[in-house]
């Protein structure tokens, strides 16, 4: 106990002594650092993401797009960036730490010269180190990115790739990742060779294996209490913010003033504690690897000696005013470029519209004429219908594949005749309220469209499961009867289907309906995606309108969701609660698109 009281105390006693240097460096190289790869990363993430037959989701977006020779140059670019940046914050962390132990802090200007003129050293073992990790690790990876695939989405069928995802894949990962640790320990200190040591690269990575040669169990030791501490604490206080910020969230549905300062503070305040945290997390690590490497290399205790506490008697800030400006600069910067940031790229954002999911099937039966006229009352700019085709012919409503869950018969349509249809009745199964209710057949719902609001269309999906071919025909003559074709768009999962309506009639606007991502979504002629909520982004949502396509999610109905993707920019929110999400948008309309956006961040 007392050894680990007497480790802390001397911890403590470096961060106070080094503290100014620490913090000044390292605020200076992350605006830099930030101000420089961030733009350029952004330019190459948007270049190479618009090439065509890129597939990309919201739950595995990077896993699909890391498939292609593109994504592997992002990512190899990334982690490059990363690298580099993160060895030339370690190794000036690292000279400041040397400084501590041997008594003489450097000051900022020698610290900075020293890591600019030391830059190719840094750049050449970052890079060294950087592709050998990135080998080591790709069969890690591959397994971490099949069991994410199979966690995430449960249709997987989980054989892709079979080669390194079966028991030799599981062997190499396994391998990999010991190979990966040996070297993680091995060239721990092939930094503080390259900086304190002024060793040459080769060199340096040599002297830190015969450094680390008989302390394995040592360093690993540290290796493993110290991440563990650092990451537990980071992962609590992260916890603690996203139960804070659902909170908050919760209770500003009201888009007020003062919620928006609220929310907007709130999201600054979290940026600059979680930097902050990883400054002090960063700093820790450099001075108790430092350390380490004294103690290991040059046995002097007399080199961990704490210095005099009269060196602290004058304030940092009497000392070195300036900082106040630094640190209200690192402020500007964290609030910018992870909150601010976001609110310049693609702010300019129209309220969606509302489309009635099969009417307003939570007040009514779905797909019914009541569905169709509630839809119509509660303000639906577009109501979603799903036809069939029954035996006869006939074109009516009806979702499922059998008429079970709304009649109660285990038929599907394509079985029956429409008499037998209307005979079938499916309001007593959702409420009293409807009983009676008979299942529509289009034209009569089409004979009600044209009484109502020219502005309102319709949503056909064509749903016959493949029972029923020449429903597109069936379909589209009807429209032709009634001259309803400019106030429809149809959709449909099926891609022959809609390449066949497409041919039938071009004027009318198709839509694919994406239940799943795949790479041959973006090389399909339709006018716009209707996609589902739990696989929509906003990458997705700018690629699609790069390509001045139209994006419809599915199904919302939770104000906090209906918030979100309002003020991302979708063209149009599916819901089976057009009345509620009716009245968010006229409030909406209200607020200024800076305000729109500041919802939809931190609605995210």
């Amino acid at each position: 106990m007392t050894n680990i009281k007497g480790r802390v105390n001397l911890l403590l006693g470096d961060l106070r002594a080094s503290a100014v240097n620490l913090v000044t460096f390292l605020i200076l190289w992350r605006f830099i650092f930030a101000s420089l790869s961030i733009p350029l990363v952004a330019f190459l993430l948007r270049s190479l993401i618009n090439i065509p037959g890129i597939g990309r989701s919201a739950n595995l977006g990077i896993l699909q797009f890391t498939e292609s020779f593109p994504g592997i140059v992002v990512v190899m670019i990334v982690i490059f960036f990363w690298l580099t940046g993160f060895s030339i914050e370690q190794s000036g962390l690292l000279l400041i730490a040397s400084g501590r132990i041997k008594g003489h802090i450097p000051r900022m200007r020698d610290l900075l010269l020293r890591v600019v003129r030391t830059l190719p050293r840094i750049i050449g073992i970052s890079s060294f180190l950087g592709g050998i990790y990135t080998f080591c690790s790709v069969p890690i990876l591959t397994i971490f990115m099949f069991q994410l695939r199979r966690l995430s989405n449960s249709s997987f069928s989980g054989n892709y790739p079979s080669f390194s995802t079966g028991i030799l894949g599981w062997l190499l990962a396994a391998l990999s990742t010991v190979v990966l640790i040996r070297l993680l320990l091995s060239w721990l200190f092939a930094m503080h060779f390259a900086m304190i040591g002024r060793k040459p690269f080769a060199q340096a990575l040599r002297e830190s294996k015969k450094l680390i040669s008989g302390n394995r169990i040592k360093v690993a030791a540290f290796l493993v209490r110290f991440w563990l501490v650092a990451v537990l604490v980071l992962i609590a206080i992260s916890s603690a913010f996203q139960i804070a910020r659902t909170s908050i969230i919760n209770t500003s549905y009201e888009p007020t003033s003062f919620n928006i300062l609220r929310l907007s503070l709130f999201a600054s305040a979290e940026t600059i504690i979680m930097s902050v945290l990883s400054i002090l997390v960063s700093s820790m690590y450099s001075i108790l690897t430092t350390r380490l490497f004294c103690d290991l290399r040059l046995r002097r205790p007399e080199l961990l000696q704490e210095e005099s506490s009269d060196n602290m008697k004058v304030s940092a800030l009497q000392k070195r005013p300036w900082l106040i400006i630094l640190f209200i600069l690192f402020a500007a910067q964290s609030t910018f470029f992870d909150f601010f940031g976001r609110l310049a790229v693609e702010s300019e954002i129209d309220l969606p519209l509302v489309t009635a999911h099969r009417g307003s099937s939570i007040k009514a039966p779905e797909n019914s004429m009541s569905a169709v006229i509630l839809a119509v009352e509660d303000g639906a700019d577009i109501i979603e219908i799903d036809v069939q085709i029954t035996r006869d012919g006939f074109v009516v409503l009806n979702h499922d594949r059998t008429l079970s869950k709304v009649a109660g018969v285990g038929k599907s349509v394509a079985e029956l005749t429409l008499e037998e249809i209307k005979e079938l009745e499916i309001g007593s199964r959702f409420s009293r309220r409807f009983i009676g209710e008979k299942i529509p057949t289009l034209e009569e719902v089409i004979y009600y469209m044209r009484q109502v609001d020219p502005n309102i269309r319709l949503n056909i999906e064509l749903k016959d499961y493949g029972r029923s071919p020449g429903i597109e025909e069936a379909v589209i003559r009807i429209l032709e009867d009634f001259e309803f074709k400019d106030r429809v768009l149809i959709t449909s999962t099926s891609r022959s289907q809609l390449s066949k309506v497409r041919s039938l009639s071009p004027e009318i606007p198709i839509g694919l309906i994406v239940t799943y991502m795949s790479r041959d979504i973006w090389t399909i002629d339709v006018d716009l995606y209707s996609i589902s909520s739990t696989i929509i982004s906003e990458s997705f949502i700018n690629r699609a309108r790069s390509m001045g396509r139209e994006i419809h999610v599915w199904t919302v109905n939770d104000l906090e969701s209906m918030t979100r993707f309002a003020s991302l920019g979708v063209n149009s929110i599916i819901t089976d609660r057009p009345d509620a999400l009716s009245t968010l948008l006229i409030r909406k309309a209200d607020l200024s698109i800076f305000q729109r956006r500041v919802l939809g961040i931190l609605s995210l």
